[in-house]
């Protein structure tokens, strides 16, 4: 399972609070308080579940090589699926974290799939990596390529080779689709 990393920095000010007098909260008769933290959206695909045998096949994946995984770190959830390809490996990331706090360690290019918005990170997870984030109404689905963890692959396959098109055909299960 994949997580990305980013240094991100927020600018955060404090605002004054004044204190109301001990005198005055004693007269109180019920203090209401907030959550400070809402809740985030439940992940509602699982890319284990959602995608069937015939989508992998087509990519060189075997659905005998799927390893299932999900994830709660704090508040966030991610519903992961690991496939084991001949040239290749891929992880299938779905994940509620909200699209604009995503964390990157490499500079993403903005792209579309499928009219879906979405981030192309070449090297994402490491130098052998590519990723593609496709933005969902939880989060987003994460397609990561890996050709140098497949069981026989090939020296010659760059990073990214297929990655657009393997994303194209995954994003139309989501959401219900496929």
């Amino acid at each position: 399972m994949a997580v990305f990393a980013l240094s991100v920095l927020a600018g955060c000010g404090t605002p004054e609070v004044s204190d109301p007098p001990i005198e005055d909260l004693a007269e109180t008769s019920s203090i209401v308080t907030t959550p400070t933290e809402s809740t985030l959206p439940e992940v509602s695909f699982d890319p284990c579940a959602h995608i069937d045998d015939a989508f992998l096949l087509t990519f060189g994946l075997h659905p005998a090589r799927i390893d299932p995984d999900v994830i709660t770190i704090g508040r966030e959830t991610m519903v992961g699926c690991g496939i084991i390809g001949d040239e290749r490996a891929i992880n299938l990331v779905a994940q509620n974290t909200p699209w604009d706090q995503i964390p990157f360690h490499v500079t993403p290019t903005a792209i579309t799939i499928n009219g879906r918005e979405t981030w192309y990170v070449p090297g994402s997870l490491s130098d052998d990596s590519c990723s593609v984030l496709m933005r969902t109404s939880f989060g987003a689905v994460i397609v990561n390529n890996n050709p140098r963890l497949g069981r026989r692959p090939d020296p010659n396959m760059d990073r990214c080779d297929s990655i657009v098109e393997i994303a194209e055909a995954i994003e139309t299960f989501i959401d219900g689709g496929g």
